[in-house]
């Protein structure tokens, strides 16, 4: 299975608006899961729209965040049905996402 290489970014601002705000800036809202915590993120769509187009969700992932290179999978890709924009990426690491194996808390 190929592997993709992906940069990530912790999204601090919540809600609604920031995702619209993240989505003026080209990219897209989403999670890494870290244990049993989710870790808001966001996403370079000019990276991760052809990865997901063309391989679908089924896609190993190397993930750069905070200097740290963590092995995921593409876990959800939620889409605008009638546009197919992407809304929303779920990351599932390959480790299980153990606790601070992120750096982040």
């Amino acid at each position: 299975m190929e592997e993709f290489e992906l940069n990530i970014e912790n999204r601090t601002a919540l809600g609604t608006s920031a995702s619209r705000k993240v989505k003026r800036e080209g990219k897209i809202p989403g999670v890494l899961y870290q244990g049993d915590k989710s870790i808001p993120i966001s996403l370079i769509e000019d990276e991760i729209r052809p990865i997901v187009d063309k391989n679908g969700s089924d896609v190993l992932v190397n993930v750069n965040l905070n200097g740290k290179r963590i092995k995921a999978k593409i876990h959800e890709v939620q889409r605008k049905p009638v546009s197919d924009e992407i809304l929303h990426v779920d990351l599932m690491p390959l480790d299980g996402g153990k606790e601070d194996s992120f750096g982040v808390h």
